[in-house]
């Protein structure tokens, strides 16, 4: 169970430096573009470029959000119980009943990926081939599924998941 939970750390870290570096490239074009427009020079093709940053921006992240347990989830009902155990197993159920929307999302995913890599689609104006970054969002989610599962089956059995704030020091006054 170690090496499992090991690996997809390693693989959920190396992910959330990609998406890290997305987020910085993506902040970059903006402010080159910006620069550029108040110098009245045109940068063709921000938009598309744009686009195809915010795949690996938010796809990838989202592993590395679900293997620290800080993606977006309502705890509202599931606070309120003060059995440990019965929480883990609501929780676990939950995270593996959620994981079957990200299957669906997935196989959609690589369905459309290759009917587009057929096409030999090309973002507009700059021309980059679009099929890399549908696949890499194919295996940030399908990354996304293997971690929502592994934690969902863990939670059944009642090992607690790791949380982010437990892995960085609290920042000192």
């Amino acid at each position: 169970m170690h090496f499992i939970d090991s690996n997809l750390r390693r693989i959920c870290a190396v992910a959330g430096v990609i998406g890290i570096a997305a987020i910085v490239s993506l902040m970059g074009l903006t402010v080159v573009t910006v620069v550029l427009r108040a110098l009245r020079i045109s940068f063709p093709g921000t938009y598309s470029l744009s686009e195809l940053l915010l795949i690996p921006t938010v796809s990838i992240s989202v592993a590395y959000a679900a293997f620290y347990n800080e993606h977006t989830r309502a705890e509202i009902f599931v606070n309120m119980i003060s059995n440990e155990r019965l929480r883990n197993f609501i929780h676990g159920l939950m995270l593996l009943l959620g994981s079957l929307f990200w299957v669906v999302v997935v196989w959609a995913t690589i369905k459309e990926a290759i009917r587009r890599m057929a096409q030999n689609e090309l973002s507009p104006i700059i021309n980059v081939p679009v099929a890399p970054f549908r696949w890499a969002m194919a295996a940030a989610v399908i990354l996304c599924v293997i971690v929502l599962v592994w934690q969902g089956l863990k939670l059944l059995k009642g090992i607690p998941v790791e949380e982010e704030n437990h892995h960085f020091p609290e920042p000192k006054e």
